[in-house]
């Protein structure tokens, strides 16, 4: 992952983090019961405010509610002053809640997020022992005002060169919010290079769990064409960017998070370089963007003159086409398809029985009628 993936566009580039709650050996209950509080598995969905503005609009009503556990509504802001204050105009929802809780369904407020300005404010803030004490008094209320079962902090990344200010920030949080209240953080995949401000050992004892975000190890910021998502680390990568398997290694086996604290993040969306059609290529200057999955790279999958290709070795789909442009301009886009979505959560849910999945985000994958993404990984989680 980059630091440039913090800067996309909230409105058009998907982000991070959602989640996976499965139940081993109680098909025949109803899934509202699936979905307590004494479930051993998640299955979490992030639910973007700014949905409703989207072509075609995902809204409340489209929410899958009877097949997800927990909903992370994305985002409140933390203010200019970075003081504690936070902002949720616009994006309180309470059909939302009212829905997800008719459902057995936990909803949790996220608070950040991707855009540059919001990691900064974090930073500021937690420095600050009045602005924590003012930021955690400010959650409490607006959890309590509409309903919210918890909060999940999006610090995008703390860089921060104390990594305490990130632990007394979340200490001070939890003291405020005992159980029942959930804690969830969204974390980088590789904190060893990118967060080095979260000192995930220290975290693990504090958070309900961490939604891992095992996603952009390739996007715009990075100079070449690579996997955004890819299950296993490719030997052919000039960079070694990583992979599920290897930032799942790094939190299990090297920073000893239990594993039912772990949720793994999927990528409803990809990225597109105009001026290559190679795997693993230099491109710099190639302009380069990010789409949704349902709205416009399945159209382009073996349509429109591009082609759909599979890494058999990072378990990742990529998609070229020698000229897309009829001038000769050749393009990349690395994407999940169904099938890796389906073939991650199994790796995630039974290979190494981690404690749930979580996709960013919902509406990437609405296309006004079906979530082809969503079922997917939902038919393999459960």
């Amino acid at each position: 992952m980059s630091p440039s993936s913090a800067s996309r566009s909230l409105t058009s580039t998907p982000k991070r983090i959602a989640f996976v709650l499965f139940f081993v050996g109680i098909a025949a209950l109803p899934i509202c019961a699936q979905n307590g509080s004494t479930s051993k598995k998640r299955l979490l969905g992030y639910y973007p405010s700014w949905g409703i503005y989207n072509t075609p609009p995902y809204t409340h009503d489209d929410v899958p509610y009877s097949r997800l556990t927990h909903i992370s509504h994305a985002f409140a802001l933390l203010t200019a002053a970075a003081d504690g204050a936070i902002d949720t105009d616009g994006m309180i929802d309470r059909v939302l809640l009212k829905k997800a809780h008719a459902a057995g369904v936990k909803v949790l407020l996220s608070i950040g997020g991707g855009a540059d300005n919001q990691g900064a404010r974090f930073n500021r803030m937690a420095r600050s022992e009045t602005a924590r004490q003012t930021f955690v008094k400010n959650v409490h209320d607006i959890l309590s005002k509409y309903g919210y079962d918890g909060v999940d902090i999006d610090w995008e990344v703390p860089n921060a060169p104390n990594r305490a200010d990130c632990t007394t920030l979340m200490q001070e949080l939890r003291d405020e919010l005992p159980a029942p209240w959930l804690i969830s953080m969204a974390v980088t995949a590789d904190p060893e290079n990118y967060g080095v401000g979260l000192d995930i050992p220290a975290l693990a004892p504090i958070v309900d769990f961490f939604n891992v975000m095992t996603y952009d190890f390739y996007g715009t910021w990075s100079g070449a064409t690579g996997h955004v998502s890819p299950l296993f680390q490719s030997p052919a990568d000039p960079e070694q960017a990583g992979s599920t398997k290897t930032s799942m290694d790094l939190y299990e086996m090297t920073y000893g998070v239990p594993v039912e604290k772990l949720n793994i993040g999927t990528p409803f969306y990809g990225y597109e370089w105009d001026g290559t059609d190679l795997l693993w290529a230099q491109c710099a200057s190639c302009p380069s963007y990010s789409w949704n999955y349902a709205t416009y790279i399945e159209d382009r999958i073996n349509q429109q003159g591009w082609t759909r290709n599979f890494d058999d070795i990072a378990v990742a789909p990529y998609l070229t086409n020698p000229d897309i442009t009829g001038v000769g301009l050749p393009g990349f886009i690395t994407f999940d398809d169904a099938s890796t979505t389906a073939r991650k959560t199994r790796y995630v849910m039974k290979e190494r029985s981690f404690g749930g999945m979580f996709m960013w985000e919902l509406s990437a994958d609405w296309d006004g009628h079906h979530q082809k993404l969503f079922d997917a990984l939902y038919e393999a989680w459960k």
